[in-house]
């Protein structure tokens, strides 16, 4: 056998170690501590910053250099389509990864506070109340994450994407009535269409969902009162009441099964802390899943039913940005 010969094959051997180097480093990149604890220490110790930040907490403090594998992107107007089928549940559960492809984690430093909806890749809404707070000189510590299902843990599906200007509806009236309580996001670049990330489509203008349609709501809000933000992405299917239900105004989509308990005597699941500007989607015909409302408030903490600031109300207002 030649040098020539034995040098390539050095090479390939070379190349294939290579690979398989970046392949361990994908799969044990993650957190030696819990990634609770690393959440919390970044954000409120400025952790990351430390000199063993990256033995402890490496995937939290970005030292996880893994590329994310680029998709084969799907067509814009997929609108409204999962890969995962749902059935029929009572209680507020973990979602299946996947299942609801639109949903968005708006988070401040890497730490979620609210959900948001991809309605094309350039913008994503939410509720005014969310974002109300933002302004130039904090902008770049918010960005929309995409494409997740557990916090705690690595998802090569994921994309972090920073957000380029926040447009609150003009009508918003504040926490009083919350009226109009949305927000276009405009992201810094367009997000990467695929079976994780997709768009959600929009109602007919002025059409409400009927009262007693069937509809979930997903989030990433506490599943008890008081508490934080769940790192699993949670669930329910509530049915559409009577505008009045929900108390404070009457332009919301209201869901909610009301006061009394479930037959194993927990209350009945709703929307909480963490779960605004989240998405509510009901079905169509078609097996579309189609934006109806975003989540604006709860009648008596986290409990009896969630209004919904109505996307066909606001319909001009929206394509005004998406369209433009």
């Amino acid at each position: 056998m030649s040098e020539k010969r034995v040098n390539m094959k050095c090479l390939l051997l070379i190349l294939v170690l290579a690979s398989f180097s970046v392949f361990a480093d994908c799969q044990r990149c993650a957190d030696f501590s819990p990634t609770a604890d690393c959440l919390y220490w970044k954000r409120y110790l400025d952790y990351c910053q430390q000199d063993d930040a990256m033995t402890w907490c490496k995937y939290t403090c970005g030292g996880c250099t893994i590329p994310t594998p680029i998709p084969t992107s799907l067509p814009t107007d997929s609108c409204g389509r999962s890969t995962v089928s749902q059935s029929r549940i009572i209680n507020g559960v973990d979602a299946t990864a996947g299942a609801w492809p639109w949903i968005a984690s708006l988070q401040y430093d890497g730490s979620h506070f609210c959900g948001a909806t991809l309605l094309t890749p350039n913008w994503v809404i939410t509720a005014s109340h969310c974002v109300s707070d933002i302004n130039a000189t904090n902008i770049h510590m918010i960005s929309i994450k995409l494409g997740a299902h557990n916090f705690h843990n690595y998802e090569p599906s994921v994309q972090q994407i920073k957000i380029k200007r926040v447009i609150m509806h003009p009508d918003y009236s504040g926490t009083t009535t919350l009226k109009a309580d949305m927000a276009m996001i405009e992201l810094e670049r367009p997000a990467q269409l695929n079976d994780r990330v997709r768009l959600a489509c929009l109602p007919q203008k002025y059409v409400y969902p009927p009262i007693g349609k069937q509809c979930y709501l997903a989030g990433w809000g506490s599943i008890q009162h008081p508490g934080w933000p769940y790192h699993i992405l949670q669930q329910t299917r509530l049915p559409v009441v009577s505008s009045d239900t929900c108390i404070h105004q009457t332009e919301v989509v209201c869901v909610g099964n009301g006061f009394k308990n479930q037959p194993n005597g927990k209350q009945q699941p709703n929307a909480c802390r963490g779960d605004s500007g989240g998405p509510l989607v009901c079905q169509q015909p078609d097996g579309r899943w189609q934006l109806e409302g975003v989540a604006s408030y709860v009648y008596t903490y986290c409990k009896y039913y969630t209004g919904y600031s109505p996307v066909n109300k606001y319909l001009d207002w929206i394509n005004y940005y998406i369209k433009g």
